[in-house]
């Protein structure tokens, strides 16, 4: 053979092994990729949009339990992160120890159960969130496992230890969820929620609560973390203090239909009839006023639904407790508020006003359109100011002169600004706002009156909830306190502000 021959054939044989070694190495990466994800899936519970994953925890949580003290305890098949044992000592006045692996099913519920009634703890409280539909599916789907298993990895314990108060805390996820069920399968979790809620109140040492038909909680993306299922933080520590702080969203065998009924409607409704809310992520509102506004964080205020249900950028500077007019006290009343805004969160430069957020560089908020909303009232009807100084229209220390004085500020820093005025809800305090405070004071509709000619004086945009929270029954289910608005009043208002942006203010 030629030496050209040899080194052909000595060329093809090395291409061939080459092909062979890189075949290989695919081979191997398919097979190493197969194995992965077979055994991600044996470590998982999948139900739908419902999964679970062995998180890995399990191992830990069953340490602390066997060698901590503890007099209370969370178990969950949901992130528990955010219950946190502070809260349960602050509010609760409870030493408590909240496991942090997600429970996949009963057999684990069991091994909790057994090793924190074992840990020789003196316990008084139990708090159990459980998912029916992950124990349905755990089941195999069938009626007859799934009472077994209840029976034998949870009713015992109930049975076992009466003088234990066993809290449960069924799931709350966002609409979402519930929208992408179709009917024989809501119909199916429905069915088992309800028989799940029947039998643990056979026990007499058993609470049982469910906020998931709340339209505060659920309607609202923003409440919810990177999950259909898991409310971010300061949702979670407000279920926390509905529940088993306060005992609200108690269900029981008598009342769960009124729940099932209206979840079951507001299903239908946003399946039939979405509600939709325009989008208005090219704006940054700016909020300045009372407790109504400033009492409340995060996801759940009315700038936080705001942000939630729009996707405008929202800025809370409201303070509890504050009127519009100036008090020579340790008040932040709204110049107060006024000096520090300008001060701290503006800045000039070629001869303009520019925003300064944490998180937001000036360019990102030069883009949006500018919103501010002012919401007084309460506080200074409560206080007796008085309402305006027929010889100083500017004077702060007066309703009208303050209002006057600081949306001029804010005009002269921001000529392009849109101006909003909020006017108070009704109240059921001082015989329903009838009553004059203070010896320059007016009844409460009279600080209504002024916020409307404040408007019209000014040529600000007006939205008017005093005359759209009217009735005693709308108090009740809008008031937490006949002043404050609740989740769904704060849910409320948010909305009627979104709506007005978008219809009037464009």
């Amino acid at each position: 053979m030629s030496a050209a021959k040899r080194r052909s054939k000595s060329r093809k044989s090395t291409y061939n092994y080459r092909i062979i070694f890189i075949l290989g190495i695919l081979l191997a990466a398919a097979f190493l990729l197969g194995a992965f994800i077979l055994y991600q899936r044996s470590k998982s519970r999948f139900s739908g949009n419902n999964p679970q994953t062995d998180d890995g925890k399990m191992e830990q949580d069953l340490l602390r339990l066997s060698e901590e003290t503890y007099e209370a305890a969370l178990v969950s098949m949901h992130a528990a992160d955010y219950f946190t044992e502070e809260d349960f000592l602050f509010y609760g006045g409870l030493n408590a120890l909240v496991a942090s692996h997600r429970v996949l099913d009963t057999e684990e519920l069991s091994q909790y159960l057994e090793c924190i009634l074992n840990s020789g703890n003196a316990l008084s409280h139990l708090y159990l969130c459980l998912d029916p539909e992950l124990l349905w599916t755990t089941a195999g789907k069938e009626a007859a496992v799934w009472n077994a298993n209840l029976e034998q990895d949870l009713y015992s314990h109930l049975t076992s230890y009466p003088e234990i108060t066993f809290s449960f805390l069924l799931p709350y996820p966002y609409i979402g969820y519930w929208l992408e069920l179709g009917e024989d399968k809501l119909d199916t979790l429905l069915t088992l929620y309800h028989a799940l809620v029947n039998e643990l109140y056979r026990y007499p040492n058993v609470r049982v609560f469910f906020p998931g038909a709340e339209p505060w909680l659920t309607l609202n993306p923003a409440n919810y973390t990177d999950t259909l299922f898991d409310a971010n933080e300061i949702i979670t520590r407000s279920i926390y203090l509905h529940t088993f702080c306060d005992g609200d969203y108690l269900i029981y065998p008598e009342n769960a239909e009124g729940y099932w009924n209206t979840l079951r409607e507001t299903i239908a409704r946003e399946k039939t009839a979405p509600t939709c809310y325009a989008d208005l992520s090219d704006w940054c509102f700016v909020f300045f006023g009372d407790s109504v506004l400033g009492n409340y964080p995060g996801s759940f205020s009315i700038p936080g639904y705001v942000n939630g249900l729009s996707g405008a950028l929202t800025c809370n500077f409201a303070v509890g407790g504050t009127p519009a007019a100036y008090e020579e006290t340790d008040v932040e009343s709204f110049p107060v508020v006024i000096d520090r805004f300008l001060t701290e969160n503006v800045t000039a430069s070629d001869g303009e006003s520019h925003l300064l957020f944490e998180g937001y560089s000036p360019e990102e908020l030069a883009d949006k359109k500018l919103c501010f909303l002012i919401n007084y009232g309460f506080n200074d009807y409560f206080a007796g100011n008085s309402i305006e100084n027929p010889n100083d229209p500017g004077d702060i220390t007066t309703f009208k002169g303050s209002l006057r004085t600081c949306i001029s500020r804010l005009r002269s820093a921001f000529p392009d600004a849109r101006i909003l005025l909020m006017t108070p809800t009704h109240t059921q305090s001082f015989g329903g706002g009838t009553a004059v405070n203070g010896d320059n004071g007016n009844v409460f509709s009279a600080y209504i009156d002024a916020l409307t000619e404040t408007a019209a004086e000014m040529g600000l945009f007006l939205l008017d909830n005093y005359n759209y929270i009217t009735t005693e029954e709308d108090m009740i289910r809008y008031l937490a306190d006949g002043v404050h608005p609740n989740e769904n009043g704060r849910l409320v208002i948010a909305d009627r502000i979104v709506r007005f942006v978008d219809l009037e203010m464009r």
